[in-house]
């Protein structure tokens, strides 16, 4: 089983997991998947590919969107835990996307707000947007005042910019 950094693009057919390292992308249609399944904590699906499989993590780009995109014919997989996985997403105060799972967002890696974070909220988030957005303020490039849905997470309506 791989189990490397990767990040995962949708194709009309199937899929590309590209690798880092500028290792050569894996292409794969659907119809050369024999199985997915999860693994036993939800974070790792599991591909079966003739007699090998491939892990793909929950912390790879694209792994939420690909869940969500998993072909319906795979009569065997668990459809009702991906619904399950994409309801218990909490939206992220810092980047505005609803991609918290396991008290960390999944697209800018921040924590939320709590008690012992050692700031009171307002600083917290001011200086966790300022870490996030740091590339667009370096190069003086407009930050998005509402935020747009991304990797398959949708997007909180509701989320503030501080800075």
């Amino acid at each position: 089983m791989s189990n490397k950094i990767t990040d995962i693009e949708l194709t009309k057919k199937g899929f590309v997991i590209n690798e880092p390292f500028g290792a050569k992308p894996k292409k794969l249609e659907w119809n050369q998947i024999k199985s997915i399944r999860f693994s036993n904590n939800d974070k790792i699906l599991i591909l079966k590919i003739d007699e090998n499989e491939i892990a793909l993590n929950h912390d790879q780009i694209g792994w939420f969107q690909f869940i969500q995109n998993i072909p319906k014919s795979f009569k065997q997989f668990d459809f009702k835990k991906v619904d399950l996985i994409i309801g218990s997403l909490k939206s992220c105060e810092v980047c505005g996307i609803v991609a918290v799972r396991n008290n960390v967002c999944k697209v800018c890696d921040s924590e939320p707000w709590n008690r012992n974070s050692g700031k009171n909220k307002m600083e917290y988030l001011k200086e966790k947007q300022l870490e996030h957005f740091e590339y667009e303020l370096k190069n003086k490039t407009e930050i998005n005042k509402i935020a747009e849905a991304q990797h398959g997470f949708k997007a909180d309506k509701n989320w503030k910019l501080h800075i």
